[in-house]
């Protein structure tokens, strides 16, 4: 069974249930105002980088490359910056729940990246963050067509330049 039908599995399982028990389910109306967009990508910001500071303390730990250790280095020293950033921006904008916590798919990450040792773990390493800073890239950019915030610029902008760093480090880590 692939992950996708189990999650698909794992649904259906949990509406079945809430639908069975009477409870209902209780969706927010969407706000698509630039002010919550920007707490969300501000929010964002510093939820990535903790978890890759999280993701770059395991390679420190775990890297028998000397090139995925520097990496590791880089993202644990540079990503710990774009926490704080994003931390401000997102308190300045008033989002409260913004904290010095990864997101829950970092977890995911972690475990699984944790059960790899030696080359078998570099590979694993730099693949995973080489496609996370692609993403985050890409999100970044995204982001920055409707940031208005002088703040969340500046963080978004220097968020940008560091994953294009990071991004370098890890392809260049894979050969």
């Amino acid at each position: 069974m692939t992950n996708t039908t189990r999650f698909c599995f794992a649904l259906a399982l949990a509406a079945a249930t809430l639908a069975t028990a009477g409870a209902q389910l209780s969706i927010p109306p969407p706000d698509p105002s630039a002010t919550a967009g920007q707490k969300a990508i501000a929010t964002y910001l510093a939820e990535d980088s903790v978890g890759d500071v999280q993701l770059g303390e395991l390679g420190i730990r775990k890297a028998r490359s000397a090139a995925v250790r520097a990496f590791a280095r880089a993202m644990v020293r540079d990503h710990t910056r774009t926490a704080m950033a994003g931390i401000a921006a997102a308190q300045r904008l008033g989002a409260d729940n913004t904290k010095l916590e990864p997101d829950s798919s970092t977890q995911v990450v972690l475990t699984r990246l944790a059960r790899y040792s030696g080359a078998a773990f570099d590979r694993e390493f730099v693949k995973t963050l080489a496609d996370a800073h692609k993403s985050d890239i890409t999100l970044i950019v995204e982001a920055l067509v409707f940031t208005t915030d002088p703040g969340l610029r500046a963080a978004l902008t220097d968020a940008l330049a560091i994953d294009r760093k990071h991004l370098r480090m890890a392809i260049a880590a894979q050969t």
